[in-house]
């Protein structure tokens, strides 16, 4: 095809010569006072050395500079000022939590063997933020391949951020192929949590313990979530009947969370999910009999679905003896009555707890928080008066 090409070229030279001879024409160029003048065919050849010239001088200026070596150290200086802007952007995308630009500032440019793997972590970012699953295996199967001590650190991110972002049983089918760490034990025993399998947590926390999860700073915004998670477990497995009992579970537990209110509140939450009200509430009674947690209190207002609620009722208002101005209990109080069909005491209980608002300390969000919840109670009160 080439020869062909060239051929033509060279009918067409040829044609065009045949008809500058019969026809040279003229060609004049004018510039300010200057005016140059010469047929077409002196035009070409002069544009034709002109060029060759040009050509012939930067060809011998390469050399000369390869020569030299100048050149390489230009094209090398080049090369390092453009990686280096590239990261740079990626860095600033990054941080403003823009991983697709991030991404994309690194297409393109050469990556370092030391700086491989901050790549593909930028790229999987993206990946999964993106929801793209079949790109996201693509580049794990690329990492495989090419670098495969990599492969590792990579997917226990990617579970990570898969955990952080809803699709918890990717990050567990994920995590259950990767080899023991801190890293993945920890992650693994937080997606066990999320999707509620006890026994399989219950059987994973030998390892928690083994690499150190509780002890490792990584983990320390999960700690109340994994030690809730921990006593639900040993509540679900730890007795012989099947049956879950929060005193197994509270056991377990070491003493200094036992009146941790965040720990308490959400081992209540699982309970309560996996249909154990009656189980949450003797938890929740049974820790504020010893430790006053407000945020105890108020869960206990919202442990009002199962009946029955006289004997909940009851170890409320003997509570309340001890603490007649608990703004928070009282609003509990007055949720259990409208739950056991007392709205005139709900009704007394909701009014005292506003009273307790007004003559108490300055009002903070707190303060403002509370009193926006007794009064959508009292909202409800008067929807069931008035059917």
């Amino acid at each position: 095809m080439r020869w062909l090409w060239v051929l033509l070229a060279a009918i067409a030279g040829a044609l065009a010569g045949a008809t500058l001879l019969q026809d040279p024409g003229y060609v004049m160029v004018r510039a300010g006072d200057l005016v140059f003048e010469s047929s077409i065919a002196a035009a070409v050849l002069a544009l034709l050395l002109v060029s060759t010239a040009a050509f012939s001088l930067s060809f011998v200026a390469r050399r000369a500079l390869q020569s030299l070596g100048m050149l390489g150290k230009w094209r090398v200086a080049r090369q390092q000022s453009r990686t280096i802007g590239s990261w740079r952007r990626a860095a600033l995308a990054a941080a403003a939590g823009d991983w697709r630009t991030a991404a994309q500032a690194l297409d393109g440019i050469s990556i370092e063997p030391n700086r491989q793997l901050d790549r593909a972590l930028l790229t999987a970012r993206h990946f999964v933020q993106s929801d793209d699953p079949e790109s996201l295996t693509a580049l794990v199967d690329q990492i495989s391949a090419e670098h495969p001590h990599l492969l590792a650190e990579l997917q226990v991110s990617i579970a990570r951020w898969q955990i952080e972002a809803g699709a918890v049983t990717d990050a567990f089918d994920r995590l259950s192929n990767l080899p023991p760490s801190t890293q993945w034990a920890g992650l693994y025993a937080w997606s066990c949590v999320s999707l509620h399998r006890w026994k399989v947590l219950a059987a994973h926390w030998q390892r928690v313990e083994k690499y150190g999860v509780l002890k490792s700073e990584v983990f320390r915004p999960q700690m109340a979530m994994l030690r809730a998670g921990k006593a639900m477990a040993d509540s679900v497995v730890g007795h012989p009947s099947g049956k879950t009992y929060w005193q197994v579970g509270l056991k377990g537990l070491p003493k200094r969370w036992r009146t941790d209110s965040n720990t308490l509140d959400l081992w209540a939450t699982f309970l309560v999910q996996a249909g154990d009200e009656v189980q949450a509430r003797e938890l929740v009674l049974h820790v504020l009999a010893t430790s006053w947690q407000q945020t105890l209190i108020r869960r206990l207002g919202l442990l009002c679905t199962t009946k029955p609620l006289a004997p909940v009722v009851e170890q409320a208002m003997a509570l309340l003896k001890k603490h007649p101005e608990d703004a928070e209990l009282l609003l509990a109080l007055a949720r259990l009555l409208r739950a056991d069909n007392q709205p005139n005491e709900a009704r007394r209980h909701l009014m005292a707890a506003g009273n307790c608002l007004q003559i108490g300390p300055r009002p903070s969000e707190e303060t403002e928080e509370l009193r926006q919840l007794i009064a959508g109670e009292l909202g409800q009160l008067a929807l069931l008066s008035a059917r």
